[in-house]
């Protein structure tokens, strides 16, 4: 296989392309014009560096600042998301963040994802994904639903790496994704238009009066596809629409009431796997034909939340979601039904940070030949308590997972009981820099499809999952710098994996991860940055009585290196130019735990774009993987090697947006 090309040239060309542009954009404006708006351009930079200095609050149960975190994270604020002018989460979470991604079998609608060393196949169920709260973990093997989430509508995304599993459970053991999305005031819209007939429209509003506030928006995204079916010639075009609306009542200032209503659907074409030589070849090209696959997302929201006085506050939430998963190609369909329900007291008085809370999620999937359901149920208590330049935080979590089985051959049902605790130390070496260590145990209970071989037949309750996760790490923010760097390790027992040789899901007895994380924002220059975001994890199966002939391989589908650079530049107040490069180095092919099959090819990418504003309007416009890298997902099956293509060609955008 070809080995990824020297970095002397490639970076010649870029730091070509990034002088020119930046070139044009000042010649444009004459000297008069820049240094009256240059001068208010430098006040602009010093206040965002002032709001650089002071740090963001996480959102966990008990809210903290980041510099007094007693754990490990990312945080990407709205200014991030806007300038990285990606298309969609999927895009941004690939090119900015630490985590892996990649399509599911070819469809990049659900994508799977990875952190701290789970691997591509099943690293999605070790993370824990909400929207405001909202689990959009599902009951069986589907990946989390990511295209249902419009990016514009994003207000912040915050990655908690090994814990929250006190607060979200099961499924927290590399972490949690928390994606907050804001209530939209005023009038804006976004439209682009990108390669392959690629188009998108949005539309937000929202009004904020003293009593109530309403807001909606509602997108769309259509795709003629980036792949052809070489037996009829056609294309697999795609289709996604989102719409939304809430409500939220005001009647006091301690109390806030709101109910929501968000719809999705999509319909979607991917390709079906390809061989190394064909991949080589052309990845443009699907011999096997394409898999049809339709969604139809409906959920409500509602809640509350009630200050009760200057130390105790109440909230509410509560979820219901009516989801269907149709395989127009075989004939599969798949209903969904989620109701949760989560309520919190928080206690807060000088140093002292309690909240208490109950956690109910009960979920149902019906398919023409059997009912199977997951219903879980838990109790938690968190506790913050800082004193001087010490901060410690503790917490504890009992949940009940019970399992229901019903179909004309037999009923089924099991349950389990699991604990999630944690422990988290901080000292703050000053006002902006800390270091801390941090102690999670938390858990998987097996999804349902794990009970099941793949023909359908009942296989076994296999045991739940349990990891010991052990972090210490170092921050600093202080202009010009924000860095942050942990070690981390994890001590694995009965990871759940599938084994494709036998066709069933079962447990790896103990497994080992452990890694270094870096994050360093940069700025050289007022108007000058750089972001660096490393992580290096390192996995071995270290003890399996099932198959003793992989003890002490690597988990597949774990990148030992994962890189994101960043460099952005803003020539003028008007004008900001970002340039980035996302690499993740060689990895086995998902399921290939005996090494049968090597160590497949390396995922480079290197995008450019530019924001120009123009009053109240942004133009922009974006190249994606600018040098035409091929890049695919690897996985094993029971035919070998499958190979699905992803970002595997030089791609564009153009767009603008407003707001009003």
């Amino acid at each position: 296989m070809r080995s990824p090309k020297g970095f002397g040239k490639r970076y010649f060309s870029l730091a070509a392309i990034l002088a020119f542009s930046a070139g044009a954009v000042l010649a444009a404006d004459t000297q008069s014009v820049v240094d009256v708006q240059n001068n208010s351009f430098h006040k602009k930079i010093g206040k965002d560096s002032d709001e650089m200095e002071e740090p963001i609050i996480i959102s966990k149960k008990v809210e903290v600042k980041e510099v007094d975190a007693t754990f490990a994270s990312e945080i990407y604020t709205k200014k991030d998301i806007k300038n990285s002018h990606s298309k969609d989460l999927y895009e941004f979470i690939n090119t900015q963040t630490s985590l892996n991604i990649s399509s599911s079998y070819g469809n990049k609608f659900v994508p799977r994802i990875d952190l701290r060393g789970y691997g591509i196949g099943d690293g999605y169920e070790n993370i824990v994904i909400t929207v405001n709260g909202r689990r959009l973990n599902n009951i069986d093997m589907s990946p989390q639903l990511l295209s249902s989430i419009p990016l514009e509508n994003i207000k912040k995304i915050e990655i908690l790496k090994g814990s929250g599993s006190v607060e979200y459970g099961d499924g927290a053991n590399a972490g949690v994704i928390n994606i907050i999305t804001e209530d939209f005031t005023g009038l804006g819209f976004e439209s682009y238009y990108g390669s392959h007939d690629l188009r998108h429209g949005s539309f937000n509003f929202g009004l904020d009066r003293k009593y109530f506030t309403l807001s909606g928006f509602f997108n769309k995204t259509l795709s003629d596809g980036d792949r052809i079916d070489t037996t009829t010639g056609k294309k697999n075009d795609s289709e996604d629409t989102n719409k939304g609306l809430k409500l939220t009542i005001k009647p006091s200032d301690a109390l806030q009431i709101y109910i929501g209503k968000t719809f999705s659907n999509i319909d979607v074409k991917y390709a079906n796997s390809i061989t190394m030589a064909q991949y080589y070849n052309n990845p443009k090209l699907s011999p096997n034909g394409f898999t049809k696959q339709a969604f139809k997302d409906n959920v409500l929201n509602y809640g509350l939340k009630y200050i009760i006085n200057d130390n105790f506050s109440f909230d509410f939430k509560a979820n219901n979601e009516n989801k269907k998963s149709n395989f127009i190609t075989w004939g599969n369909l798949s209903s969904y039904d989620y109701d949760s329900y989560n309520s919190k007291i928080s206690y807060s008085k000088n140093s002292l940070k309690i909240a208490f809370g109950v956690q109910k999620f009960d979920g149902k999937r019906e398919t023409t030949t059997n009912v199977t359901k997951k219903n879980n149920f838990a109790i938690w208590g968190d506790l913050s308590y800082s004193k001087n330049k010490h901060t410690i935080s503790t917490g504890l979590r009992r949940e009940k997972v019970e399992y229901l089985y019903h179909s004309s051959l037999k009923d089924l049902s099991q349950n389990e009981y699991l604990n999630a605790y944690e422990f988290g130390y901080n000292y703050k070496i000053s006002k902006r820099s800390s270091i801390f260590i941090n102690f999670n145990h938390s858990f998987q209970a097996p999804d349902i499809d794990r009970f099941f071989t793949w023909g359908g037949g009942f296989n076994a309750f296999i045991e739940p999952m349990k990891v010991d996760n052990y972090t210490i790490g170092y921050n600093y923010f202080k202009y010009p710098h924000k860095l942050k760097v942990d070690i981390f390790y994890a001590n694995v027992k009965d990871e759940i994996y599938y084994n494709s040789t036998t066709w069933t899901n079962t447990n790896l007895d103990k497994t080992k991860k452990y890694g270094l994380e870096l994050e360093e924002k940069y700025n050289i220059h007022y108007n000058l940055f750089a972001k660096v975001n490393y992580s290096f994890v390192n996995t071995k199966i270290k003890k399996n009585s099932s198959n003793p002939t992989i003890e002490g391989n690597e988990i597949p589908g774990v990148s030992k290196h994962n890189l994101k650079l960043s460099l952005g530049y803003n020539p003028n107040y008007k004008t900001t130019l970002l340039l980035s490069h996302a690499y993740r180095s060689k990895a086995y092919a998902m399921s290939d735990f005996d090494k049968s099959l090597g160590k497949m090819k390396s995922y480079n990418s290197t995008d450019f774009s530019i924001n120009y504003k123009l009053k109240k309007l942004n133009l922009f416009a974006k190249i994606n993987n600018i040098f035409d890298k091929k890049n695919a997902l690897f996985a094993k099956g029971w035919g070998g090697l499958g190979v699905y293509p992803t970002n595997f060609e030089r791609t564009f955008l153009v767009g603008v947006s407003a707001k009003f």
